[in-house]
């Protein structure tokens, strides 16, 4: 079937090609921010675990001491005009969109900003005089050329075939392989979950110019806001779990889940950033009594649009993504805060 999607896929390819050119050539001006900014992209249309990354790289800034400011786009989220997040907001996840809203819970000294357009929302957010940042983060910025960048990271998944790094719509990339030129960095996350071989031919096709790090996912704990209690994945083994989604990539998530138990056949998958109603909670809760499960476990990027929907009852956990470099510690650390200099 994807041979016949082939021709699209190199119309799309030269569409961005010609873009992507008339950038470089300087026909097309970028707005460039009074501040460094480092933007965290990708080649895929999503699933890479870019926003963990994105927290880490948040953690390591702030607690260096840096005022750090993070702008991400209000993707299929209510909020047009440029924004400032507002963690009280009782819908902030409908509002504002799910990954901005978690990155700003998670990280309570970052601004997090939202619109409908990147490099708008950059002019808004370094315009504001009450607040000086040092540096401005652009989530899933790779894309978007009007924004200048000072640093350009981008995230490979080392569990994605290399079949679907062909442009889409015959594959996931939104552009091709040499796009990663324009990258600095190129961070391949998931390792430890890609077989020897998968991630050996990935690094093979990668440019052999550019710095390349690895870091590894896991799930090493299990966090019920309501209850405010936490669980370790020890506390799971064995047990029966049922998983709701609504993310690009759920086979990885359960692939990670089915390693701590028994996952339920029956759970649910939604479409990515897919914005739950009253009516999926309430068949999820359904599903998941019918199942008899142990235990009811999301994604964090879920749990902040399921929490203001689900009565008491079930319990809802959200398993806690852990992100670890493998190699040189602090090395990306060590690189964006080059950026400061």
């Amino acid at each position: 079937m994807k041979i016949y999607l082939r021709p699209f896929s190199f119309l799309y390819e030269q569409v961005v090609g010609v873009k992507n050119a008339l950038y470089n050539r300087g026909v097309f001006e970028a707005f460039k921010a009074p501040i460094p900014v480092v933007s965290i992209g990708n080649l895929t249309v999503g699933g890479t675990g870019k926003t963990p990354l994105t927290d880490f790289c948040l953690k390591h800034l702030v607690r260096d001491g840096k005022n750090v400011a993070v702008v991400s786009r209000s993707y299929r989220a209510d909020a047009e005009a440029p924004c400032w997040v507002d963690v009280s907001h009782p819908f902030g996840a409908r509002y504002y969109g799910d990954e901005p809203l978690l990155l700003a819970q998670a990280n309570p000294d970052v601004a997090v900003f939202v619109g409908s357009t990147k490099w708008r929302t950059a002019e808004y957010a370094t315009s504001l005089s009450q607040k000086k940042f040092d540096l401005l983060i652009v989530d899933d910025g790779f894309q978007h050329r009007k924004l200048h960048r000072d640093l350009n990271i981008v995230i490979l998944d080392a569990t994605e075939t290399l079949a679907n790094y062909e442009v889409v719509p015959e594959g996931r990339a939104r552009e091709s392989w040499e796009g990663l030129g324009r990258a600095d960095i190129i961070v391949l996350t998931k390792c430890n979950l890609a077989d020897e071989a998968q991630l050996k031919a990935l690094e093979d096709k990668l440019p052999k110019n550019k710095e390349i790090l690895h870091f590894a996912y896991d799930i090493q704990t299990f966090w019920n806001q309501k209850e405010q209690r936490r669980l370790s994945r020890q506390d799971l083994k064995g047990k029966k779990i049922f998983l709701v989604s609504a993310i690009a990539r759920p086979d990885v998530f359960e692939k990670m889940m089915r390693e701590i138990g028994e996952v339920s056949k029956k759970s649910l998958h939604y479409r990515d950033h897919h914005q739950y109603t009253d009516s999926d909670v309430r068949h999820i809760v359904e599903e998941f009594e019918k199942s008899q499960c142990d235990y009811l476990v999301t994604t964090e990027k879920d749990a902040v649009k399921l929490r203001p929907l689900l009565p008491s009852n079930p319990a809802l956990w959200s398993a806690s993504l852990e992100v670890v470099e493998q190699g040189k510690k602090g090395r990306l650390d060590e690189l964006i805060r080059q950026t400061l200099r």
